[in-house]
């Protein structure tokens, strides 16, 4: 129903954000999407990555030497958190049938002579098989490892020294003159539901709301109505407004996904937090703005609510690369980059992080923070241009079809 001309803006506001607002409620893809994908998947992810790092993987030794050395070196592997020697094998052709059945996920090899080389001061060989197709698995035996030959050879060095007559002071120094010390900064754990969850979130967010908007675009599409309720000639003012109401209304549903997802799931289970909710909420309304006045804009592209379920699918592995979480967008071509930069998730999620994990605070951020703003107001402007062109190729049309 078509209201009077006369109607203030602020109503027009008010009437399209209910109206949107009640064409979501009413839609169960939508509501499914836009609600019950935000309530499932940070959850779903958050607790596939519980344990936040891989420990006690089950690895074979094959032990060639048998003597009192390589057993402690075998022992010493098996106390590492990261692995569990769960066989102790005589042959590699053993442990190669045990690795390509997946009862192990790598073998060390202890060479024969290990103790005799050791004794004697020269260079023992302990080989490591470890599968690199997995990375967080081959990192984790090969770290474990050379973990183990530090401190065995750092204890068979304090050994030689003090038979030389030095104190176990002298002797731990001159067994390691220039000792390291390690500061893992930010995730001191280093864990990888902490390094992950927290952008992956934030890709969540954005993928569920365009595709919500898209399926809600293609539907409005499908019913062949008009988004406005002013006359046709009367339209044009009609379009702020109307974008107005309906940002608002898949504004006010991303903010109760955001006080859940952002805030409830991350203290939930523990991920690292060092920004205020007012800092955070000050980065994340503008990129809900910006991906909203995005999702607003694709919409219009859709006839069918089908076309916005394949298109944002088909996206959604490809935010995920862009946003630099599962790469470093260092690492990739600089031309990539800049067309990432389409997407408000691939500016934002570096600055969050900066902001969340790392405590730089808003002073810190604030380049990428008016990036965000701009991107948001970018795109609100380029749909009020298709709109306004969209009105006059109306009122053209019309005028063809009623001439005076």
């Amino acid at each position: 129903m078509k209201k009077s001309d006369n109607i203030s803006r602020i109503e027009l506001v008010a009437l399209h954000f209910v109206k949107e607002l009640k064409a979501i409620f009413s839609d169960r893809g939508a509501i499914l999407i836009l609600m019950g994908a935000m309530l499932i998947y940070p959850l779903l992810y958050s607790v596939g990555y519980f344990n936040e790092t891989l420990t006690d993987l089950g690895i074979g030794v094959v032990d060639l030497d048998h003597t009192e050395l390589s057993r402690k070196y075998t022992q010493m592997i098996d106390a590492t958190p990261e692995l569990n020697v769960t066989f102790e094998l005589q042959s590699l052709k053993e442990a190669k049938d045990l690795f390509m059945q997946n009862k192990i996920k790598g073998v060390v090899l202890i060479e024969n002579g290990f103790q005799k080389s050791v004794l004697s001061g020269d260079q023992a060989n302990v080989a490591v098989y470890a599968d690199a197709s997995y990375f967080l698995k081959y990192r984790n035996e090969y770290l474990a490892v050379a973990y183990t030959n530090a401190y065995f050879s750092g204890g068979i060095s304090v050994k030689k020294y003090m038979l030389e007559g030095n104190s176990i002071q002298q002797a731990k120094i001159s067994s390691d003159p220039l000792p390291v010390f390690t500061h893992i900064l930010y995730n001191p754990a280093s864990s990888y539901g902490s390094f992950v969850m927290p952008g992956i979130i934030l890709i969540i967010i954005q993928q569920t709301l365009l595709i919500g908007i898209g399926l809600m675009g293609g539907s409005f599409s499908e019913s062949k109505d008009s988004p406005f309720l002013l006359p046709i000639s009367n339209r044009t003012r009609e379009i702020i407004p109307y974008l107005a109401g309906k940002s608002g209304a898949y504004l006010a549903v991303t903010i109760i996904n955001i006080a859940f997802a952002v805030f409830m799931v991350h203290h939930w289970f523990n991920y690292p937090d060092k920004a205020s909710a007012l800092d955070i909420l000050m980065l994340l309304l503008p990129y809900a703005l910006a991906v909203i006045s995005l999702g607003i804009g694709i919409s219009t592209l859709f006839k069918h609510r089908e076309s916005a379920i394949v298109f944002m699918v088909f996206l959604s592995p490809i935010a995920l690369f862009l946003s630099g979480l599962s790469w470093p967008t260092s690492a990739i071509p600089e031309w990539l980059v800049a067309i990432s930069k389409v997407l408000p998730s691939t500016n934002v999620i570096p600055a969050y992080l900066r902001l969340r994990i790392m405590g730089v605070g808003m002073e810190g951020i604030k380049h990428d923070l008016l990036q965000v703003y701009g991107q948001a107001a970018a795109y609100m402007i380029l749909v009020a241009i298709y709109f306004t062109f969209r009105i006059f190729k109306e009122k053209r049309r019309s005028k063809l079809n009623n001439p005076e």
